[in-house]
């Protein structure tokens, strides 16, 4: 787990660091949840998720600021995420998303947790243990209708059902959803994910088995497909202030949670045809003053950024030059000093965010490491120490 700073005071200690905005945070909660009501039901939820220690932002750090602004329904991967939560003193319901381990029935009952099942045998250790226990348990079963990871065959769950009521009468049926793999790039998938997932209940109505959660919407589903059939809606990334698609900026407007800045430990003049880094990937054409950050592969910024990103110094974008390395990058900041004072040691650079009237979005970074905004934010902001902003 990375530090965590209390005050942007603290930032002085540190060479390269990571800002969580507070205000942010609370500002997408409440756009997502005016979201949620338009595009499903009206009184829909929402189930912010907070699994990856909140995409690399801080897990209990998010979960008290969601707590604050009236978030009922927190949901994580596993156990281990679910019980930190409890001992920071959370008390909203936890949905885990993973729970198929029968050994882990004595730890979500003990903690109140309530699990994603979708075996027979996760659903009768759940039971035994409620029944020693004398107590009943909320669990949601995951219905797989196209992701092909986890959840019960949607032309299994009749029968499944009917076998978990007939052998484990302590667990309460209080949720059925399902996932989208394709929501950002086929809508005609995910309408026939829907039509089929809606059978599914409206089937099960029929035999008087209701749910009172139905969801299907992470960010992608929750922004751009309707449906009154969800009363829940699982936002993750837009959470943190980013979009799955452009497209989605036009439907919600949201702010960046996460800004990454480091400070410039050397400045040094390369002479023309001097390499630069390993393998000396990138030679000087002229000679140029270059400025080194204290942040490489270590911190998340992937090696895959070599030669391709830029970043913020003096609100001018200043490309890396070489390859990035364990502990460090070069960058070229040779236009600075043509048009004025070149930066000095401690001045401060951005690698993603906002400096003067320019912005480097986290979009952009993980677009030229060839990944998504998802590993970006989570390998930066685990590894990075944190900085709370209020």
């Amino acid at each position: 787990m990375p530090t965590i700073a209390k005050s942007t005071k603290s930032v002085e200690l540190h060479a390269v660091w990571v800002e969580i905005d507070l205000k942010a945070l609370a500002y997408n909660f409440r756009q997502l949840q005016k979201l949620a009501s338009h595009n499903m039901s009206t009184n829909a939820g929402v189930l912010p998720v907070i699994k990856a220690d909140a995409y690399g932002h801080g897990m209990i750090t998010v979960a008290k600021v969601l707590a604050e602004h009236g978030c009922r329904f927190l949901s994580v991967s596993n156990v281990a995420e679910a019980i930190a939560l409890r001992e920071a003193g959370f008390d909203q319901k936890i949905l885990l998303f993973e729970s198929t381990f029968p050994q882990e029935a004595v730890a979500i009952v003990e903690y109140a947790l309530t699990p994603t099942v979708c075996t027979m045998e996760m659903a009768k250790a759940l039971q035994e243990q409620t029944q020693r226990e004398g107590a009943f348990l909320p669990v949601h079963i995951k219905v797989d209708t196209g992701m092909g990871r986890l959840g019960v065959d949607e032309r299994q769950v009749g029968g499944f059902v009917d076998e978990l009521q007939k052998t484990c009468p302590s667990l309460k049926l209080e949720g059925l959803y399902t996932h989208f793999p394709l929501a950002d790039s086929d809508r005609e998938f995910t309408f026939a994910q829907m039509r089929r997932f809606r059978d599914i209940v409206f089937g099960l109505e029929n035999r008087f088995i209701t749910f009172t959660y139905v969801h299907a919407g992470n960010s992608m589903g929750l922004g751009d497909y309707k449906s009154e059939l969800f009363n829940l809606a699982r936002p993750g990334l837009m959470l943190y202030g980013l979009y799955p698609t452009v497209k989605l900026k036009g439907k919600i407007t949201l702010k960046p949670v996460m800004t990454v800045k480091a400070r410039i430990i050397f400045v040094k003049t390369i002479a023309k045809g001097r390499g630069i880094s390993y393998g000396h990937t990138f030679k000087a054409k002229e000679d140029m003053t270059v400025a080194v950050l204290p942040v490489g592969y270590s911190n998340g910024y992937l090696r895959s950024l070599s030669n391709k990103a830029f970043v913020l110094i003096g609100g001018v974008r200043c490309p890396l030059v070489g390859r990035v390395t364990m502990d460090q990058i070069m960058v070229d900041i040779t236009p600075l000093g043509l048009s004025g004072e070149l930066p000095k040691i401690g001045d401060e650079a951005v690698l993603i965010g906002t400096q003067k009237d320019q912005e480097i979005t986290m979009d952009e970074v993980a677009e030229w490491a060839g990944t998504i905004s998802y590993e970006m934010c989570c390998s930066l902001g685990s590894r990075l120490t944190r900085v709370l902003k209020n």
